[in-house]
């Protein structure tokens, strides 16, 4: 499919307000930087295939991600999925660095349903779009949200949450 210049240029405005926060959704929800680069490119790449019918890109480009880089994990390394050592943050030139990398250190300590659903939550979905996006109840999610509060929570109180 071909676009026109307007639809280009509407789609090119999409990749660069939407792959840097991809990209961060899916590194707190357990990607390495590597695979959360290459599953974030690989839905803005399906995204312009499907420009037209796209309604809303960008829980459709978060859910895409998600998907795509839960199938190259469970394809590649289905056991090097959770406990990986980060690989180094891109260049983020911001003053909170700090702060992010502490939360995504400890959101890397949570379950992996649990550092899921709170990365959704990180990127502003309510349960019911989670729930959505992950194919389960909405139920599900709150309850796990709740566990991932309580853990975050108690980890924060035993001073596990990371250097600040």
């Amino acid at each position: 499919m071909w676009l026109t210049a307007e639809e280009e240029d509407a789609f090119v405005a999409v990749f660069r307000d939407r792959f840097v926060p991809l990209v961060a959704f899916l590194i707190k929800a357990g990607a390495s930087r590597h695979d959360a680069e290459d599953a974030a490119q690989g839905a803005l790449e399906e995204l312009a295939a499907k420009w037209g019918v796209v309604e809303s890109p960008r829980p459709w480009l978060r859910t895409t991600a998600y998907r795509m880089w839960l199938k190259a994990v469970h394809r590649i390394r289905p056991q090097a999925l959770t406990d990986q050592i980060p690989e180094r943050p891109a260049d983020d030139h911001s003053v909170d660095v700090a702060e992010k990398m502490d939360i995504v250190q400890l959101l890397r300590r949570l379950p992996l349903l649990q550092r899921t659903v709170m990365a959704f939550e990180i990127d502003g979905c309510s349960p019911a779009e989670t729930a959505e996006a992950l194919g389960m109840p909405a139920a599900n999610v709150r309850q796990n949200l709740r566990r991932a509060r309580l853990n975050l929570e108690r980890l924060l109180e035993d001073g596990e949450g990371g250097t600040g």
